[in-house]
């Protein structure tokens, strides 16, 4: 897992020039949506309301590592390596994900905020969505999907 400012973002080797252009192109007024950046590298972009951490399963992906930022709005990310967890909601090779049961020993955590990013690769499991305010905040999120086999 890496988390760092988004002025680092280009600092990192599977960051693509595309990524980065992407990245620099968005707004409050970029629309909700699928967005292609080559034929391997792809975004979502959504918006929603932050949920309790209740609500918020542990997921990791197999095929695709995650980079996630905020355009606006703050959530908490929770994270911790696969080692040892629990799968509560089996592999889904369509979706790209599995869910864990959240352990007992204490997971990790970080706050996304609109200045800051998060790559999460296949051995960290992550819990996204998580509000940092009292009951929830409306955020507009990024997750680029870069093919595990691009870091090769």
């Amino acid at each position: 897992m890496i988390f760092d400012s988004l002025e680092n973002l280009s600092e990192y080797d599977i960051v693509t020039a595309e990524i980065i252009e992407f990245v620099k192109s968005l707004n409050v007024n970029t629309p909700c949506g699928h967005y292609e950046l080559n034929d391997k590298i792809y975004a979502n972009v959504e918006d929603y309301l932050t949920r309790s951490e209740l609500e918020c399963p542990l997921e990791s992906h197999r095929k695709f590592i995650d980079v996630q930022l905020l355009i606006y709005g703050s959530e908490r990310i929770d994270f911790i390596n696969i080692n040892g967890l629990k799968v509560q909601e089996g592999y889904d090779h369509i979706k790209d994900i599995i869910f864990y049961k959240k352990p007992k020993a204490e997971l990790s955590r970080i706050y996304l905020n609109g200045t800051n990013f998060a790559i999460f690769y296949p051995d960290d499991a992550h819990a996204p969505q998580i509000t940092t305010l009292s009951p929830m905040d409306n955020v507009k999120k990024v997750v680029i999907k870069i093919p595990v086999e691009w870091q090769l």
